[in-house]
């Protein structure tokens, strides 16, 4: 196992701190990028590449550690100070969530699989109550927590990115500015997408206990449709098939499946691609018709309308955007 890195942050917070960067790798990735910005009460872990060994990356910070974790793809697990390298929390693919760890030394552990893609905000005590609401009433918990080095959650199961995260993310991730003017980026940008995690959460709280609860059973049949489109967005199945394959039939599992995720099975479906598709015309060096096949599209011309239609722009001018970043 390759040791990435270990980086030692102080708690507190001064605005007069440099941001520095450091790019990792060299040997063990291929075809990405690995790279680690990190100030006063921030580390922020970038990675979007592929491995060829089990990578790790060790942090640390003087009291209680706050993670915002946002993983795309990949295999990867945050694991605390004297736990086994085989436990941990093993990040779940296309979800996030918030985590409050009261262990200052935690490891990154990084699995060779075919591509990895996370974005993990470290913060201290002190930077995380700087951006957190103080009078958000159903969030007191949560902000205890923080200010005591409390272990918590936000979720007690990781949740579904939105699309509003991964623009974030996507921003963040190509952001030009430098010195000062990045810093600032980075932090109001980090202070969004705690803004989106907290928002979500409250809302899916909220729908939760103004519906009936479902059956375990069901659940987990729901959890499995959903993992089979994830796996077969290119092709997804019926809905009748994708019935059959998980047990339930056609209205309960249309009804359920929008009740867990908030989303019609089609509208999920769809979202998957392009949010495929955008990732392959801002990391790619693709023909839009080679990105149009292997997200599902045999005719370009309709890939490009979806696009357009999802997104609010041209996917060739997306294709521009990341070759003028390129030279």
């Amino acid at each position: 196992m390759a040791e990435k890195a270990s980086f030692a942050v102080t708690d507190g917070y001064n605005l007069g701190s440099d941001l520095k960067e450091l790019s990792l790798g060299d040997g063990e990735i291929s075809d990405g990028q690995f790279r680690v910005f990190h100030t006063d009460g921030l580390i922020l872990i970038d990675i979007h590449s592929q491995f060829s060994q089990r990578a790790a990356l060790n942090v640390s910070f003087h009291n209680s550690v706050v993670a915002m974790l946002f993983h795309l793809d990949g295999d990867a697990r945050i694991v605390e100070s004297g736990v086994n390298h085989d436990s941990g929390i093993k990040l779940q693919r296309g979800k996030h969530n918030f985590e409050v760890f009261n262990s200052r030394n935690l490891k990154l552990l990084i699995e060779p699989v075919l591509s990895v893609n996370s974005f993990i905000i470290l913060l201290s005590q002190e930077f995380c109550l700087r951006i957190m609401p103080q009078d958000y009433d159903s969030q007191d918990r949560l902000v205890k927590a923080v200010k005591e080095g409390h272990r918590i959650s936000l979720s007690p199961e990781f949740a579904l990115m939105g699309l509003d995260m991964k623009q974030i993310i996507d921003k963040v991730r190509n952001c030009s500015r430098k010195g000062s003017f990045h810093r600032l980026c980075l932090e109001i940008k980090i202070a969004e997408l705690l803004m989106l995690q907290l928002e979500q959460q409250a809302s899916l709280h909220s729908e939760q206990s103004a519906r009936p609860a479902m059956h375990d059973a069901d659940i987990e049949k729901i959890e499995e449709a959903k993992n089979i489109l994830e796996d077969q967005y290119i092709q997804p199945p019926t809905i009748k098939d994708l019935a059959g394959m998980v047990g339930l039939n056609e209205t309960k599992l249309k009804t359920n499946f929008k009740k867990t995720f908030h989303s019609t099975i089609h509208a999920y479906t769809q979202r998957i691609r392009m949010q495929k598709a955008h990732e392959l015309l801002t990391q790619k060096n693709l023909l839009l018709k080679e990105i149009a096949i292997q997200v599902g599209y045999q005719k370009p011309s309709n890939f490009t309308y979806a696009y357009k239609e999802f997104f609010g722009i041209h996917p060739g001018d997306v294709a521009r955007n990341r070759k003028r970043r390129e030279y």
